[in-house]
C-alpha cells in the first residue's frame, strides 16, 4: 500500500510538515509522534546494548 506524505499525515493526525521533517531526519522531531507514525506503519524501534568494546 503506497501512502503519500499527506495520506500519512492525515492517518497519523499530524501535519504534513512533521512527516517531511521526519523523512529528512530533522533531529528535533518529537519522539512520541515519530513512534506513533512508525506504529501506524507496522514498524517498531528496538533498543539493544552496544557490542562490548575492548579497551
Amino acid at each position: 500500500m503506497a501512502l503519500t506524505q499527506l495520506d500519512l499525515a492525515g492517518l497519523g493526525n499530524t501535519g504534513n510538515r512533521f512527516i517531511v521533517d521526519l523523512e529528512n531526519g530533522k533531529p528535533t522531531v518529537q519522539l512520541q509522534k515519530a513512534l506513533d507514525i512508525l506504529d501506524l506503519l507496522g514498524l517498531e524501534v528496538v533498543v539493544r546494548s552496544k557490542a562490548s568494546r575492548s579497551l
